[in-house]
């Protein structure tokens, strides 16, 4: 496996863990993002002077191209796309939302093909598919209908129509992150980029209305921030952040295809912290997916493959990492800086 491949697989781990907890907080769904956001803000702050006192520099790459992508990125990956997401939970529950949320890489695929030119094999593809479907084979067993918060309920077709379309949001959000780091754009640049552009945005929307602008001010109650801050530390500042590693290092299908398997860890989470015991049909679906994930990070044996390929291209400025030799010795120091 890649550098972005094991990101994605820990970027789903820690997003499993997030959303048990957004689930339990009984804030509007655009206001909790608004919330998420600027302290998601703080801590990627507190990382980047973290790297600057250990390495004694942090430098800013990104070029005002890029950062038109990554700035789109942000609007329609964060602050759209995981409105949609939230609320789709608040209404269906985690393992439901998580569902729903299963379409993107389906989504990331077509877009990756028609504008990233990433040509995806046909054992690769297999394995999306098998993903895609033992996920959803795990949180549609009928345990999904007591998972609900019940917090802020609301109707079941609009939950699906918002997950759908949050799911839609998170591929063009990848695309445009992939699109953003083309050039020398490191990872952790790139989330501080869309986490600020989130914020701002979403603050700015919020303080145009006085009663949006009062229930943002709520939020940050202790009751509240209790679940917002582990919340936002795991899943907004560790998440984004190895998922921008994963969009960067891997095709953009076979990330948002790693990304998307939550609902596999959510089964031993579920069981911990609520007290719901997988069935056979969960077991069956988790060893698909299993079987699914194998597929996609599998290596590619023909030499040919650009994805395989450790080559840097002067015309194009785009560099290809290979699964055999790629490690971190063989990164360039400044790289490495901003992941």
């Amino acid at each position: 496996m890649n550098p972005g491949e094991i990101a994605a697989l820990t970027a789903a781990v820690l997003w499993t863990f997030s959303s048990m907890l957004w689930g339990q907080v009984k804030i509007p769904a655009f206001t909790l993002n608004a919330c998420k956001n600027v302290i998601g803000c703080v801590f990627i702050v507190l990382h980047i002077l973290c790297v600057w006192l250990i390495f004694g520099t942090f430098e800013f790459t990104t070029n005002p191209f890029d950062w038109g992508w990554l700035t789109l990125s942000g609007l329609v990956g964060i602050v759209a796309g995981d409105t949609l997401y939230f609320r789709c939970l608040q209404i269906l529950g985690p393992r439901r939302a998580l569902l729903i949320a299963c379409a993107s890489p389906l989504f990331a695929t077509m877009l990756g093909y028609q504008f990233l030119e990433q040509q995806i094999g046909l054992v690769v593809l297999s394995g999306i598919l098998l993903t895609v479907l033992g996920v959803a084979t795990v949180v549609s067993d009928r345990r999904a209908n007591v998972e609900a918060p019940g917090l802020l309920p609301g109707n079941f077709e609009v939950g699906v129509a918002l997950g759908l379309l949050g799911a839609v949001c998170q591929a063009v959000g990848g695309l445009f992150s992939t699109l953003g780091m083309k050039g020398d754009c490191g990872a952790l640049e790139a989330t501080m980029i869309r986490l600020l552009i989130a914020a701002i945005a979403s603050v700015v929307m919020l303080m145009a209305q006085w009663k949006t602008r009062k229930s943002f001010a709520s939020t940050f109650r202790f009751e509240y921030l209790k679940f917002i801050v582990p919340a936002t530390a795991i899943g907004t500042w560790l998440g984004i952040w190895l998922s921008q590693i994963a969009y960067k290092y891997a095709d953009l299908a076979v990330a948002q295809t790693l990304i998307s398997t939550c609902p596999l860890f959510a089964i031993p989470v579920v069981w911990i912290l609520f007290g719901h015991k997988a069935t056979r049909l969960a077991i069956v679906g988790t060893i698909v997916a299993l079987v699914g994930v194998a597929m996609t990070v599998q290596k590619k044996e023909d030499p040919t493959d650009p994805v395989q390929q450790q080559d840097f291209d002067q015309q194009s400025g785009k560099v290809m990492y290979s699964d055999e030799t790629w490690s971190v010795s063989q990164t360039p120091l400044a790289e490495r800086k901003n992941w």
